[in-house]
């Protein structure tokens, strides 16, 4: 109903300019993009190096074609149509011969063009990629009205954030623009939920047609020294009304999901040198579990929403110190903190920076030394490979963090939901000299002990979707909960740049970068699973008498004892019994220096060479811990090289371009004593990816940690050229 009601409305303000005819005109222009992949990880089953998304594919070699079609008519002065007709890489690989390839391993798990024709992303598809009609009627209080696909731009990376440049404009709406007086203006939207994210589990439940995020800003601009605007996001996932038994009447709808977020946003700017601006924003949110939105989670839970009824308060201040006193020094400061139960569900999941931060590098995108997704467990491939991807990672004020359909030459983005702190970056221009800074400490406002209420359990019936769990040298990218928490971080850069005028211009750059940070995790003895002397040793099989700290729930339950084991002759437990608080404390330092040079061999040749190298000393719990039995631990020391060559070469409408990117390293594990080194046997060899007869342990799920060093090399390129016609 409420939809038709913005209809009509769009129909009665619009219907005057829709009968003003003029010459009419039509245009039409293209983008034609081809990609060669190679990587020695030899993925083959899709034109992007990465993706979470099951079923979908990934890969590091192979070679494709996009094209994007523009077009655009103009009946009359005030209407304006604009689309975009897209073919996706995918699966869309040369090797499939215009997609009438049939691949042998169909149904067998094989990564590679999963079904040939059979599969629709194999077929060369070209599809409707967003339409939009813009009506200009030229009322004094309507500027434009807009139909149909939009990229959400007009809003903020905390309410209703900009969509993902692969999906720009799928997100279909209905929008008004305009001005109340001169220096008040307005946007109001109201966008058709996308179904595949945007709600509970990843989910908009059954019945999707009618669902709806409405949207609200105003932007006021009262003079030279201040602005502010005002923002409300209304979400609503709505179901049909499984009580509704009489149909006659029509069929009632209840509620699966809501969320009602308000922002608000300042300026001021009392001087050219002086600029501060602030930002505040209030969530709540709301799910049903009688609609299959998730009543609680447990260790590992997928979800971009927390259950129940979660409410949050975010902001930002950030002052700007422009050229100080004419030296050629500038500062950024930027106060934050950003609620754990803030949720925004339209909020930014990618391509927005919410913090000034560099934050943590992207190159460790998961929790094991090999960035492999739960490595600790066989037939869990890497996915992005051991580099990760280049650069560091973006803050997003969400846990909707969304990587997906990427090559490791793309931004990366991290979820920043719990984060508290300050940052200040500071930069010095001199002529062709310029150096740069920054510092940054960050708490976390769910440093906390058992999900932040003793009546929660260790696994199950939390309100947090613990995805991929904290653990890793950078963490998981969307990990934000833990059931202990007792963590802080601090961030100390220093880069600078110089171009020597030799010939067209020799750029040199380098970066030092140090990372420091410490967990504690659990911080009270009454949390240890079992009680002391519970395991005494010298052969004798643990007890498993519990600790219970609160009713009936322990720790017990999730982090068991060891079983008493023999091994070449060596009796003693199979991993550490978990009696210290010291078995899952966290201790990361490290250091990452850069160095590189560019230079412009000719006007439109550009090429330059980086090396980068990542040298870290992790402790992050030993045997007992276990990454939380899931992942491949990585406690031990840890040493990366990347070697980077990019060339640009721009020419006319083309744009070419090739990214090479080496990486190697090592790893040696420090995993602690108290338990019998074990030797993987065949089978184990198999499923975990390592030699027989070298040093290991078994999980409590049966998953192998090595205990020897490992060596890394990855190697993969990516080169491109775009054509604009």
């Amino acid at each position: 109903m409420k939809r038709t009601i913005i209809i009509a409305i769009a129909f009665l303000l619009c219907a005057g300019t829709l009968l003003a005819q003029g010459e009419q005109k039509f245009g039409m222009s293209g983008v034609t993009y081809t990609k060669w992949l190679w990587g020695n990880q030899r993925f083959d089953g899709s034109l992007y190096n990465f993706t979470t998304v099951p079923g979908e594919g990934y890969g590091d070699n192979g070679q494709g074609t996009e094209i994007e079609l523009l077009f655009f008519g103009k009946p009359n002065k005030y209407i304006e149509v604009k689309g975009r007709i897209h073919s996706r890489f995918s699966q869309n690989e040369w090797t499939n011969f215009g997609g009438f390839g049939v691949n042998e391993g169909c149904g067998n798990g094989s990564t590679g063009g999963d079904c040939g024709e059979s599969d629709p992303r194999s077929n060369q598809y070209v599809k409707l990629r967003g339409v939009t009609v813009n009506v200009t009627p030229g009322y004094r209080f309507l500027d434009n009205a807009q139909f149909g696909s939009t990229d959400l731009g007009m809003f903020d990376a905390f309410t209703i954030g900009k969509i993902r440049y692969i999906d720009r404009d799928n997100a279909g709406a209905i929008l008004f623009q305009g001005r109340l007086t001169d220096s008040l203006k307005y946007d109001v939207i109201r966008i058709s939920t996308p179904r595949l994210w945007a709600g509970p589990n990843y989910s908009t439940g059954e019945y999707t047609a009618q669902d709806s995020v409405y949207g609200l800003q105003m932007k006021w601009s009262g003079n030279e020294f201040v602005d502010g605007s005002l923002i409300y996001e209304r979400a609503r996932d709505i179901e049909v009304d499984k009580n509704d038994s009489l149909p006659d009447d029509g069929t009632d709808v209840d509620g699966r999901f809501s969320n009602d977020v308000w922002g608000f946003r300042v300026g001021v700017h009392p001087m050219p040198m002086l600029d501060i601006r602030g930002a505040y924003y209030t969530s709540e949110a709301e799910s049903d579990s009688n609609y299959d939105a998730p009543g609680g989670f447990g260790i590992n839970g997928y979800s971009p929403v927390i259950a129940g009824k979660p409410e949050g308060d975010s902001y930002t201040l950030d002052v700007d110190l422009t050229d100080i006193m004419s030296s050629g020094l500038t500062a950024n400061f930027q106060f934050f903190n950003i609620d754990e139960q803030y949720t925004s569900i339209m909020a930014a999941r990618r391509e927005s920076d919410v913090l000034i931060t560099e934050g943590f590098d992207a190159t460790f995108a998961f929790p094991g030394p090999s960035n492999a997704s739960y490595g600790v467990f066989g037939g869990n491939e890497t996915r992005i490979g051991y580099g990760g991807w280049q650069g560091t990672y973006q803050q997003v004020a969400t846990l909707n963090v969304d990587n997906e359909f990427t090559d490791f030459d793309e931004p990366a983005a991290e979820t920043a939901i719990g984060w508290k702190g300050f940052t200040v970056t500071p930069k010095w221009t001199h002529g062709a000299l310029e150096v740069a800074g920054e510092y940054t400490t960050i708490d976390y406002n769910q440093n906390w002990q058992i999900w932040g209420d003793d009546s929660n359990q260790m696994n199950g019936g939390v309100l947090y979707p613990a995805t991929e769990l904290d653990a890793g040298i950078g963490h998981n990218f969307r990990s934000a909960f833990a059931p202990f928490m007792d963590r802080s971080t601090d961030i100390l850069v220093l880069k600078g740049r110089y171009t020597f005028e030799v010939g067209k211009g020799l750029e040199v750059y380098g970066k030092l970068k140090w990372i420091d940070e410490t967990d504690k995790r659990m911080n009270n003895a009454k949390y240890l699973p079992f009680k002391a002397g519970d395991c005494p040793g010298g052969g004798v099989a643990c007890t498993n008498d519990k600790n219970f700290y609160s009713g009936n729930n322990s720790t017990g339950d999730y982090y068991g004892n060891p079983p008493v084991i023999t091994v070449n002759g060596i009796t003693g437990y199979q991993w550490k019994p978990f009696d210290n608080l010291a078995d899952d404390d966290r201790d990361l330092s490290e250091t990452m220096i850069q160095l590189g040079a560019g230079y412009q061999f000719t006007d439109i040749l550009y090429a330059s060479l980086t090396y980068e190298n990542y040298d870290i000393d992790l402790k992050d719990g030993n045997t007992a811990f276990q990454a939380y039995n899931l992942h491949e631990m990585v406690s031990g020391q840890h040493n990366k090289d990347r070697y980077i060559v990019l060339v640009k070469f721009p020419i006319g409408g083309v744009e070419a371009g090739l990214n090479y990117e080496y990486v190697t390293g090592d790893f040696t594990p420090e995993f602690g004593d108290g338990f019998v080194v074990q030797y993987a046997d065949a089978g184990t060899a198999t499923s975990a990816g390592v030699k027989e007869g070298s040093r290991g342990f078994k999980n409590r799920y049966g998953g192998w940690n090595s205990l020897e060093t490992r060596d890394f090399e990855q190697s993969r390129l990516k080169a491109f050229f775009k054509v604009r016609f």
